[in-house]
């Protein structure tokens, strides 16, 4: 290993020895929130210079009250804050950049008890007043089973009260740690029957969890969320619904096809593309076409269809796409294509990569340039990048971006700059009630805006 990779390694285990010396020192009458919150800000610093895949955070319920489970990951040997200790990078990544991040609040979470002999687990969890649970392997040798289960039942109770309060849970049914490989291990029961103890059921939120076992140095950490779901969802509203058994394991295996597609998730949306691939393949009408093409503000526009039923419609938007990975795949995609109108989103995840809102403009003007060439007949309709509280730091380079792309539409006959950025605002805010939770995707209010003014736009050309 070079030792540029060595110093990235060592420098991740000095910043958790660090924060640890700083969470053991707190006084002992500090506030168990506030120490969360703490932990969840230092945790979040950290993270901000690591590399990772986060996905999914569409997927976030508006309900700060639900249950977040995982794949629970060991650490690798190297991040050891001591022999006996390590302090784990998946459940702090989700705290920090998942719960901290979207709801203001790190949540409580489920914790197994100290064993007598491990000191520093017990000095550093003792802080934040987790919810604890007697774990596999990690039972002191004077409990017995009848113990175990009376203790156990804490879980409930406790939970149930954080949820009544409107706090999130993070628990990992497995309560053991595994290599990315072998997760998540067989689920317990518990957190699904803990999902049907409130009338109004909590949502399960599933947090897949890839690599978090690895060197930094070697691999690149991946987190994706998926859909949440309630039991009732699947006919469950009781914790002694006897099919309540069947559901678990069959969901264990789902989870461990998901573990599975995420290590092997990379950033060139090959399964994506081989999706959109199929679906123009079952485009056999191509007179009239109406084509949607860009990152996942396209990608999650789900009932395209529906919404301009007079046109030949066609979704090709993926994952978090780069106007570089939209150019490199758009002579693959289109080769059978012959759109009348091509709607595009492009340029807000190149902000992510630094750049100015000029370099941005003028890539995008070169990828329409691209476009024309292919189809010169064609009418690019381009939608002005949306503000988001996600890039608020980039608000002026958004509007600098909108304002320039608008311009090249003066200049060029094919292409119409379709802004709807205001309408997204109010006054000088920008207006949650058009986003999803995660203060970056539109909401189904967000898309009615676009879909009235591109609608009223299409009738006044035809």
């Amino acid at each position: 290993m070079s030792s540029k990779k060595k110093l990235v390694d060592q420098n991740l285990n000095d910043q958790l020895r660090k924060l640890y010396k700083t969470i053991i020192n707190l006084p002992e009458n500090s506030n168990f929130l506030e120490n969360r919150k703490l932990c969840a800000h230092e945790f979040s610093k950290i993270f901000s210079n690591i590399k990772f895949i986060l996905k999914g955070t569409e997927n976030l319920p508006y309900e700060s009250n639900s249950i977040f489970i995982y794949n629970h990951l060991n650490n690798h040997q190297n991040y050891s804050v001591f022999d006996d200790f390590q302090i784990t990078l998946d459940s702090h990544f989700i705290t920090s950049i998942i719960l901290e991040k979207y709801y203001k609040n790190p949540g409580n979470r489920v914790v197994r008890c100290s064993l007598e002999e491990e000191k520093n687990h017990f000095k550093y969890y003792e802080k934040f007043n987790y919810i604890r649970v007697f774990a596999q392997n990690f039972i002191p040798p004077n409990i017995n089973y009848s113990q175990i289960k009376t203790f156990n039942k804490n879980f409930y109770r406790e939970s149930l009260d954080d949820l009544k309060k409107g706090n999130g849970i993070v628990v990992s049914p497995e309560g053991f740690s595994r290599r990315t490989e072998e997760s998540p291990g067989d689920f317990k029961i518990g957190v699904f029957k803990l999902a049907t103890k409130l009338k109004n059921q909590p949502k399960i939120v599933p947090i897949v969890m890839a690599n978090f076992d690895k060197l930094l140095s070697q691999s690149t950490y991946k987190c994706e969320i998926m859909k949440p779901f309630k039991m009732s969802d699947y006919g469950i509203y009781k914790d002694d619904d006897p099919s309540l058994v069947e559901f678990v394991k069959d969901y264990n295996k789902q989870y461990k096809t998901w573990v599975k597609n995420l290590i092997s998730e990379d950033l060139n949306f090959e399964a994506e593309l081989k999706d959109l691939k199929k679906l123009i393949i079952q485009k056999k009408e191509i007179a009239n076409q109406l084509v949607f093409y860009g990152s996942s503000t396209i990608r999650l526009w789900e009932n395209i269809e529906s919404d301009f039923s007079g046109f030949n419609s066609i979704n090709l938007g993926f994952g978090g796409a780069l106007i570089k990975d939209l150019k490199k795949n758009f002579k693959d995609l289109f080769k059978s294509l012959n759109p009348k109108y091509i709607i595009t989103y492009l340029g807000g995840n190149d902000l992510t990569l630094g750049y100015s809102a000029k370099k941005i403009s003028l890539k995008i003007i070169d990828f329409f340039k691209r476009v024309n060439k292919k189809f010169p007949n064609t009418l690019i309709i381009n939608l002005s990048i949306k503000p988001s509280f996600e890039r608020i730091k980039d608000i002026e380079k958004i509007e600098e971006i909108n304002n320039l792309i608008e311009l090249e539409s003066k200049m060029n006959k094919n292409l119409i700059q379709l802004d709807f950025y205001n309408e997204l605002m109010s006054g000088n805010k920008i207006n949650s009630n058009f986003y999803l939770q995660d203060g970056l995707h539109l909401n189904n209010k967000g898309y009615q805006v676009i879909i009235k003014k591109l609608k009223k736009l299409l009738k006044n050309i035809d």
